[in-house]
């Protein structure tokens, strides 16, 4: 991975990680770019309990933990538990993050546990149920928080009709539950549960998506993003921030 593709300015906290660690274990685009974005609208502070849900190789936990003395649950469907936890002490930090493995349908939690949640890369393959937000508040303490970091759209698509022709082969496995943002925050505000408090677009989105798809490795399967985002000439893909306190 270049090391100036991202820029250092703009994420001075993942900045310290080695760049080929982080392209190691990614899932997706960079995971700590968008947990330090996210980072910025959360009341961060040490000793605080977090669950990070559909947290992959556990970067994200691993980041938070050492950068802002959290307690984090690195939890994952997917991802072998056994190797998250290699990775918490490769960096120091097996003390503080705490990996499972869990369907994000059917967590193991006391209620009111967690002072925050957050997902990144990983909300929109069960947070669109119109229903999930109320499993998920129940774990979070009153006034706590939920925070996200996606893909979105900078407008709503509402049918297959109104998709660019480079989307509509995968439209219906990949893309049709990818929503806009003011689409997320009326999706959340409706269920009177939580305040949000920000609802935008990383400013830094296009900059984020063009390093993933440029540090591909050759002869790599392409993914679903990496084939639409070199097509995307009108800005249609981006990334977002949602960020809510439970009311």
């Amino acid at each position: 991975m270049n090391r100036a593709a991202i820029s250092p300015s703009a994420f001075p906290l993942t900045a310290k990680y080695d760049p080929q660690w982080v392209r190691d274990n990614a899932l997706g685009e960079n995971a700590l770019c968008q947990v330090e974005s996210l980072a910025r609208h959360l009341p961060l502070r040490a000793g605080m309990r977090v669950l990070d849900l559909g947290c992959g190789k556990a970067t994200s936990s691993i980041f938070l933990a050492r950068e802002f003395g959290i307690q984090a649950w690195a939890a994952d469907e997917a991802t072998s538990p056994t190797e998250n936890h290699k990775r918490a002490m490769e960096l120091q930090c097996e003390a503080s993050v705490f990996p499972l493995q869990v369907d994000a349908h059917s967590l193991p939690f006391a209620k009111e546990f967690f002072d925050a949640v957050i997902a990144i890369d990983s909300f929109l393959y069960f947070g669109t149920d119109d229903r999930y937000l109320g499993y998920l508040i129940q774990f979070v303490k009153p006034g706590g928080f939920i925070g996200v970091v996606d893909i979105a759209f900078t407008r709503e698509l509402q049918s297959i009709e109104e998709a660019p022709g480079y989307l509509r082969p995968q439209y219906a496995k990949h893309w049709s539950y990818v929503h806009s943002v003011q689409w997320w925050k009326q999706h959340w505000e409706k269920t009177a549960l939580v305040d949000v408090q920000c609802a935008e677009l990383l400013p830094e989105s296009d900059e984020l998506l063009r390093d993933y798809v440029r540090g591909r490795l050759p002869g790599q399967d392409e993914d679903s993003i990496m084939r639409a985002v070199p097509r995307d000439h009108e800005g249609l893909i981006s990334l977002f921030c949602l960020v809510a306190r439970k009311c």
